[in-house]
């Protein structure tokens, strides 16, 4: 399997994870934060790995590149956190996951903009879920210790939801992308 079919398959398998802890959030609000905290642990050290591979992908054609690698390594050890202190973690969910929130959305809306260089059709559904991702973890930032079980369930999975599609419409971007690049004479000269 190449570099460009696996970073497919983690992107994809990324978004629908979010997507499917999403809706699990928002449907069992009864869920303990415990259990929110372990698998946002996982999901979260997944989504690092994907943001790496992508990275890994994208940085001979764009050395600017650098926010999406600090947003795969931060999301990385953030993952480890969240799977090696549940119960610290636990008490700090909130304020971690807003953080979070305002860090992926950032990125996935400058990373939208790269898919509009390269001509993709729907680069603006990215961008707008990206805005929507970073302005809820900026309004979950106005009072994090406040917020209840049920409210950060409810909040959790709206977020990751957002996320998880973000992911899903990258994946469509992804072989435009590669097309584009592929055909750019300037590439072959460096």
């Amino acid at each position: 399997m190449n570099h460009s079919t696996s970073r497919k398959i983690c992107l994809g398998i990324t978004g629908a994870a979010f997507i499917a802890l999403g809706i699990f959030c928002i449907c069992r609000p009864g869920a303990t934060v415990l259990s929110i905290a372990t698998l946002a642990g996982i999901l979260t050290l997944v989504s690092g790995i994907a943001t790496l591979f992508y990275w890994a992908g994208v940085r001979a054609f764009f050395p600017q590149s650098g926010a999406t690698f600090l947003s795969g390594v931060l999301q990385v050890l953030l993952g480890i956190l969240l799977l090696n202190n549940k119960f610290l973690v636990a008490e700090a969910l909130p304020i971690i996951f807003a953080f979070w929130m305002l860090m992926e959305g950032i990125n996935l809306a400058v990373r939208a903009l790269d898919y509009r260089r390269v001509g993709f059709p729907v680069w603006w559904l990215q961008l707008c879920f990206g805005i929507g991702a970073a302005l809820l973890g900026l309004a979950s930032l106005r009072e994090p210790l406040s917020v209840g079980g049920s409210t950060l369930s409810a909040t959790i999975g709206i977020g990751l939801i957002l996320i998880g599609v973000t992911y899903l419409v990258g994946l469509a971007g992804v072989s435009r992308f590669q097309r584009r690049l592929a055909a750019d004479p300037w590439i072959d000269e460096q």
